[in-house]
């Protein structure tokens, strides 16, 4: 009768007149005493049910704080893991606290408790970690057994600018922005960004600074890193990094996606002009090595984001077994602007519209070193574990729809630089699904917006679309990546060294680059086309024919259009003699003389803003000025070819071509165009006579 008590248990003995069970049998009479026979013979009894005092559950906000509340209960049950440290014995310091806010764009101020460690219990290739905990602003007494656990870190190199620990808080909560942008387009699993602030120790020499961030116990790990590594066993990291391309126009991507489960920490933002977010940001290199090794998965799927184009060499690579040792060519560090490999070609321009961005308003997160520390004495948990604690991701409270977008339940965080209401009101004037709708990654796509681009009326859409204008940042990507494939980026190595670069997935590249009319691109597909020198993929070439001399005049007349000066050059160079023209194309001297004509402007424009007498090393692979404007008086006094003879122009062209070669230092040439002017001249004037 140990099992139940004396009251939970009663025979079977009512109704047994259709059982098989013996009523005569239910017990044992032995002398002195009597027992049970079997448990069989008895069943528990029901016990009530307790009717709950709470409040009933009736809508999704009630049910979310009822959550808080038991997660609460949860916490004050648990024993503090930083008790062992003995943090009590360490002086109490008030220190300044600065947190950003990424709504108003302004910084916060205000003062804390806390006390920290005098010794470094871990650290990682820049910054050392101390433990600390921190007193709640809103308690009414000092009591620092219920302190929260935080973690911070100090780089140790003491050289680095104050405004550094700034610019790093910035770049996170930047980041947490488009967290809270990803997770209102509903991907399967949420992800959260941990919060950060400064600490300002103003009463130590020199008023040190340190980050301040939640500690939490679990498995760290990296996802990706801003230079080309992806940890492919998670499929959410890997499409935020492509979602941020896509939702941001091309303009940025977060990545180096690291943290506990899918609480990140310590991102890096390339943008694509690569002038801020610090020496991690790599700009459009950064995007094509995040490219290079991503392949879409059911996250970027669900969530509506394009492929990225890759040659058909590439997928494979991607795709087959062997992916796995050619991704570990890809360093999981974070490499700073100018460690990667040098990569010629500027940078695109780069809209300022993430500041219109809102930060994510969910839940304050805990934090482990994001650097992969090694421990100097022990892990931060248990002064004698060598591993932290495995840690299992908590359950995602249910979120609160707003406006038809999804928004995490207010989490009561005290270290948020500003208020629920603030978001709130924010998220209820925009639908963030449509605010800031995702531009395709692939170039059928980007071709379309840029054919449409003519009938966007709005402003804002104007604005989210400058690279339509402009150079397609797109385009600059996949021209990045044709230029690491010449260089051996992708390539692996074998015992005899490294293999020839896949010169037909440089040559993919260059291409969707022209397509998307990036200039750079569009004058080295023209001159490979056309049998040419080129600077680019300079051992590549195609087969000499008829159609590809079609195809690379076409890409001149590209580039030209783009105001490229030596195409410009080259293209008025076919009209006027036929070299490099096409035999569906005929010698037209008009259509010459109006590319020499242009390019004599540019070349005007440009030697405005030198010294020298209308001369660059710009215009190396042009003829100068002054046989420019012989050329086309030429052209003029002989006629033809679609043009009239016009000996009165000739002349003074003539004339002015012996101008330029005088500034030139060119006597002898100037004194022949001089003696072919006054023949012009001549020649003019007995035109002139001879018409009635």
């Amino acid at each position: 009768m140990d099992l139940f008590e004396e009251d939970d248990i009663f025979p079977l003995t009512e109704n047994l007149s259709n059982s098989f069970v013996d009523p005569s049998n239910l017990v044992s009479c032995v002398p002195g005493q009597m027992y049970p026979i079997g448990m069989e013979n008895f069943r528990q009894k029901k016990k009530p049910v307790q009717k709950s005092k709470s409040i009933p559950l009736t809508n999704s906000v009630t049910m979310a704080r009822h959550r808080w509340h038991m997660a609460a209960a949860k916490l004050k049950r648990l024993k503090d893991p930083w008790t062992e440290f003995d943090l009590n014995k360490y002086p109490t310091e008030i220190v300044i606290r600065h947190r950003y806010n990424a709504i108003k764009k302004e910084w916060i101020t205000d003062e804390c408790k806390v006390k920290i460690e005098d010794k470094q219990f871990a650290n990682g290739a820049m910054r050392a970690c101390f433990r600390l905990k921190k007193l709640s602003n809103f308690v009414h007494k000092e009591s620092w057994e219920h302190a929260a656990n935080y973690v911070a870190k100090s780089y140790m190199d003491k050289s680095i600018e104050r405004e550094r620990y700034f610019d790093d808080v910035r770049l996170q909560m930047d980041a947490k922005l488009w967290a809270e942008i990803f997770n209102r387009h509903n991907p399967p699993k949420k992800i959260d960004m941990f919060q950060m602030s400064i600490l300002e120790f103003v009463n130590r020499d020199g008023s040190p600074l340190f980050h301040l961030e939640h500690f939490i116990e679990g498995e760290y790990i990296k996802y990706n890193s801003n230079s080309g590594f992806v940890e492919d066993t998670r499929s959410t990291p890997q499409a935020f990094s492509h979602f941020t391309f896509e939702c941001s126009n091309h303009e940025l991507m977060v990545v180096d996606v690291q943290g506990v489960g899918d609480l990140y920490t310590d991102p890096q933002i390339h943008t694509a002009k690569g002038d801020d977010y610090g020496d991690g940001n790599l700009g459009c290199k950064g995007f094509a090595l995040f490219f290079s090794s991503h392949v879409c998965n059911r996250v970027c799927r669900s969530i509506g984001l394009t492929e990225f184009d890759l040659s058909p060499n590439e997928l494979d690579k991607l795709h087959s077994k062997k992916a796995q040792t050619s991704l570990a060519s890809f360093s999981a560090a974070t490499i700073c602007r100018g460690g990667e490999e040098l990569v010629v070609g500027s940078p695109t321009s780069f809209c300022e519209i993430l500041r219109r961005r809102v930060r994510n308003m969910s839940t304050c997160s805990d934090d482990l070193e994001s650097e992969g520390y090694e421990s100097s004495s022990s892990s931060p948990m248990s002064p004698h574990s060598a591993k932290p604690i495995s840690f299992n991701r908590p359950s995602q409270s249910n979120p609160i729809a707003i406006n038809g977008a999804r928004m995490r339940t207010q989490s009561g965080c005290l270290d948020s630089a500003f208020s629920y209401d603030e978001a709130a009101s924010y998220f209820n004037k925009i639908d963030a699904r449509k605010h800031f709708k995702p531009k395709p990654s692939c170039v059928n796509g980007q071709q379309r917006l840029m054919k449409n681009f003519d009938h966007f009326e709005d402003d804002d859409d104007e604005e989210e679309n400058l690279d339509t204008q402009n150079e397609s940042i797109l385009g600059q990507v996949h021209l990045e990546m044709a230029k690491y494939h010449e260089m051996g980026r992708f390539t692996e190595q074998t015992n005899s060294g490294y293999d020839f670069y896949d010169q037909e997935s440089a040559f993919f590249h260059l291409k969707q680059a022209a397509d998307l009319g990036l200039k750079e691109a569009l004058v080295n597909m023209a001159k490979i086309y056309l049998q040419l020198p080129h600077d680019l993929l300079s051992n590549y070439s195609v087969t000499e024919n008829e159609l590809n001399n079609e195809i690379g005049f076409d890409y001149l007349t590209k580039s030209a259009d783009l105001e490229d000066k030596n195409s410009l050059f080259v293209l008025a160079k076919a009209y006027e003699s036929g070299v490099n023209l096409p035999k569906s194309k005929q010698i037209d001297w008009n259509l010459a003389s109006v590319y020499y004509k242009k390019l004599l402007q540019m070349i005007e424009e440009e030697s405005a803003s030198e010294d020298d007498a209308g001369y660059s090393d710009t215009f190396a692979q042009c003829d100068p000025n002054y046989l420019i404007l012989a050329c086309l008086a030429e052209m003029n006094l002989k006629g033809g070819h679609k043009m009239p003879k016009n000996a009165a122009i000739a002349a003074d062209l003539y004339t002015e071509a012996a101008d330029k070669a005088i500034q030139y230092g060119k006597g002898r040439i100037a004194n022949k165009y001089y003696m072919l002017a006054e023949e012009a001249a001549a020649a003019a004037t007995s035109q002139d006579e001879q018409e009635p």
